[in-house]
C-alpha cells in the first residue's frame, strides 16, 4: 500500500539530448537513467518536500526526472517545464557574468569595487581595496545580510534590502577582515557584485545576465521576474515551518545573490553550456571553473560549505578529487520555499542539479552527500 501511494505521487521524465536539440538518433543511456531515477526517488522520500526535480547531464546524454506534486494536494505532477526558484545558485550565474565580461576584457577580476560604485559613493578599505574577485569568493569581509534598519514594515521580507543603503553603509564601514584573508558568506557582497557587473555591462543586471549567460546558453525560461504565463507554472514551495511560501518578489539588488527562477530543462541546458565551454577550453569557462581562493592558509572559513571542500571559485565551492569523487564545483541555495543544489564536474563532462520544494536546512547536508555520491557513481 505504501509503495503504491509513493509511486502514484511521482512521474519520471527521461529526456534524451534530442529533446534539447541534439542528435535524435542517440538513445538514452538506460544505466544513467536508472541511476538518476534511484537517486531522485531517494532524495524525494528523504526531503519531505511536495516535489523534487533532478536534472543530470553526462556526455551527450541528459536525464530529467520529477517527483511529487507542484503544490501540496494538487495532484498535478511537476515536469521539466515546472518553474522554481534556484535561490543562491543565482550566485554562480553572477560568476558566469563576471567570467564572460573578464574574457571580453570589459572587467578585470582584480578591479576594485570602488571603480564601479555609483557617482559620489565611496568604499571603505581595510588593508587593501575590495576587488570583484573578493566579492565572488566571499572573501571581502562583509556581513551575510544588510537589511536597512529604516525600512518600512512590509509583508515582503526582502523589502528591507535596499541598494542605496548598501552603498551608504559601504562608505562608512570597513570590511571586518582584510579582503582575501578569510571567507564569510555574504549576500550583501553579491548584491554589490551585481551592481558592478551591471555598470560594467552598460545595462541593468537582468539585461547583462541575459546578454552574457541566458541567451548564449539558450535558456528560455530563466529570469529574475516571471511573466503571467510563467507564473502559472510556478510550483508552490514550503517554508521551514511547512507553510506555503508566498513567493515574495526579490528587489533587483538581490538578483545576483538569489533572484533567479528556472526550470529543469533550462538548468540542464545551462549545465551543458558549461560543460561544452570547458571541453572547448573557452577562456570564460577556464576562468569560471578555476579555484581562485584555496581555504588552505586562510584565517577563517565560515558559511561556504567547508566540509570536504578545498576553496572558492567564482561563486562555486570547489572540491578537489578524492576517494573516487572527481573534482566538483558546487553551489547550494535555499529561498522562497525551494532548496537547490548544482554540481559540475567539467573534467568528467558531468552536471547534476536538484531542487526540492521545501526549505529544510537540516536536509542540506543529506542533499549534498547524495548528489556527491551520485556524481562519484556517474563519473566512473
Amino acid at each position: 500500500m505504501l509503495a503504491s501511494r509513493i509511486f502514484s505521487r511521482f512521474t519520471t521524465l527521461a529526456l534524451t539530448v534530442c529533446a534539447l536539440g541534439a542528435n535524435p538518433a542517440r538513445a538514452t543511456d538506460l544505466a544513467l537513467q536508472d541511476a538518476v531515477s534511484m537517486a531522485g526517488m531517494q532524495l524525494y522520500l528523504n526531503s519531505g518536500a511536495p516535489a523534487v526535480i533532478i536534472a543530470v547531464v553526462r556526455g551527450d546524454e541528459t536525464v530529467i526526472q520529477a517527483y511529487g506534486e507542484t503544490a501540496p494536494g494538487s495532484g498535478v505532477e511537476p515536469d521539466e517545464n515546472s518553474i522554481f526558484r534556484i535561490a543562491s545558485v543565482s550566485k554562480v550565474f553572477a560568476g558566469d557574468v563576471l567570467a564572460s565580461l573578464a574574457a571580453k576584457g570589459r572587467v578585470k577580476l582584480t578591479d576594485p569595487l570602488a571603480k564601479y560604485a555609483p557617482d559620489n559613493a565611496r568604499v571603505e578599505v581595510n588593508g587593501r581595496p575590495i576587488t570583484l574577485l573578493d566579492l565572488a569568493t566571499h572573501s571581502a569581509g562583509l556581513p551575510r545580510e544588510l537589511p536597512n534598519p529604516d525600512a518600512k514594515p512590509s509583508d515582503n521580507p526582502f523589502s528591507a534590502f535596499d541598494r542605496a543603503y548598501y552603498w551608504k553603509w559601504m562608505g562608512s564601514h570597513k570590511p571586518a577582515y582584510v579582503p582575501g584573508t578569510t571567507t564569510l558568506y555574504s549576500n550583501l557582497g553579491f548584491g554589490l557584485l551585481g551592481d558592478a557587473l551591471a555598470k560594467a555591462g552598460g545595462a541593468d543586471y537582468s539585461t547583462v545576465l541575459a546578454n552574457e549567460v541566458l541567451k548564449p546558453a539558450g535558456l528560455t525560461d530563466t529570469a529574475n521576474t516571471l511573466t503571467d504565463a510563467q507564473k502559472k507554472r510556478l510550483m508552490t514551495g514550503l517554508d521551514p515551518f511547512g507553510k506555503a511560501d508566498p513567493n515574495a518578489p526579490a528587489p533587483d539588488v538581490m538578483y545576483a545573490s538569489a533572484g533567479i527562477y528556472s526550470t529543469g530543462a533550462d538548468m540542464a541546458r545551462w549545465m551543458r553550456w558549461h560543460l561544452d565551454g570547458a571541453k572547448q577550453a573557452q577562456e570564460a569557462f577556464t576562468l569560471d571553473h578555476a579555484l581562485w581562493l584555496p581555504y588552505d592558509g586562510l584565517k577563517s572559513v565560515v558559511g561556504t560549505e567547508v566540509t570536504d571542500a578545498d576553496g572558492m571559485g567564482l561563486g562555486w565551492v570547489v572540491t578537489l578529487p578524492r576517494n573516487q569523487t572527481p573534482l566538483l564545483l558546487g553551489k547550494s541555495g535555499g529561498l522562497g520555499g525551494f532548496m537547490s543544489y548544482a554540481v559540475l564536474s567539467p573534467n568528467r563532462g558531468l552536471g547534476v542539479f536538484v531542487v526540492a520544494s521545501r526549505v529544510n536546512f537540516a536536509m542540506f547536508g543529506n542533499i549534498h552527500s547524495q548528489v556527491r555520491e551520485l556524481a562519484a557513481e556517474l563519473a566512473r
